[in-house]
């Protein structure tokens, strides 16, 4: 019996049910997470939040059980799909697995917040994005036919009297007659470009000078310029706010790009047909 202890066949013997019963056991118990599906609290509030944010109101209780048969029915089918190799060379699902990806190296790599030289320095290098434009407080009589022989005697009668009816003045307009601190931006999507540059031609007058004829998409118009607000760039006081929001979301694109770029770069990439070199 001794002998037989000692045998090295023995011992390979013994030592091939250990591990057998050890990987029946493993397998059994991941088998058995496998085939359970949990909810957890935390769940129930992420999804009871979701459908609050969806519906504008609190899950009722009924809606809870339709939420969470709804979950569980999904789980289920995805696990059934990963088992039967569906999840694998699907563009969507590898789209949606970076894209959760993405936003995990996102949450990761919050910013703290910049230094007020950081931020002028910003507000300096990215003028473009924070320049106060040219605004434009106005009235015009229109007229939908650059020709009309009435324009220079209208004008002349705005100039001369300025009691003059100048709403009742041209022909009816669809918009509006008088506009206050009208952004550039705006007095191009309204009138046209032609229109806005040759508005931010003409002068402010203190005395309500009516001038023109200016011409736009519309029509043509005589103009009165009430104020002007000429473009300029603003203090960081002003802006700080956005200038923070602008850094911060460029600073958190670049630092989620240095994520994905190291972890390209954990792989050896081949792509047929192309020299590596």
């Amino acid at each position: 019996m001794t002998k037989l202890v000692r045998e090295p066949l023995v011992h390979f013997i013994l030592l091939a049910v250990v591990i057998f019963g050890v990987y029946q056991w493993v397998t059994a118990e991941r088998q058995s997470a496998e085939r359970t599906i949990v909810v957890t609290q935390a769940d129930l509030e992420r999804l009871a939040s979701l459908y609050a944010v969806e519906a504008g109101a609190l899950p009722t209780e009924q809606d809870m059980r339709a939420i969470v048969t709804d979950q569980i029915q999904q789980e289920a089918l995805a696990r059934e799909a990963r088992q039967l190799g569906m999840a694998e060379d699907d563009t969507v699902v590898q789209r949606r697995l970076a894209q959760k990806m993405t936003f995990m190296l996102s949450d990761l790599g919050q910013v703290d917040p910049p230094s007020d030289e950081v931020l002028d320095a910003w507000l300096q290098a990215h003028a473009e994005r924070f320049e106060q434009p040219l605004r434009l407080s106005f009235d015009h009589v229109f007229f939908s036919d650059g020709d009309d022989p009435r324009i220079s005697g209208i004008l002349a009668s705005l100039n001369d009297a300025s009691e003059t009816d100048w709403r009742g003045q041209g022909d009816p307009f669809m918009l509006q007659r008088r506009y206050a601190e009208l952004p550039e931006r705006e007095i191009i999507r309204l009138f046209g470009g032609q229109f806005a540059v040759e508005l931010a031609a003409l002068s402010e007058t203190a005395d309500g000078t009516w001038q023109g004829p200016v011409r736009s998409a519309l029509g043509t118009h005589l103009v009165r310029i009430n104020q002007r607000s000429d473009a300029r760039m603003p203090e960081l006081a002003e802006v700080r706010s956005a200038v923070v929001q602008d850094w911060t979301e460029t600073e958190q694109r670049r630092r989620t790009a240095e994520e994905i770029n190291a972890i390209v770069e954990k792989y050896d990439i081949v792509i047929e047909g192309v020299d590596s070199n």
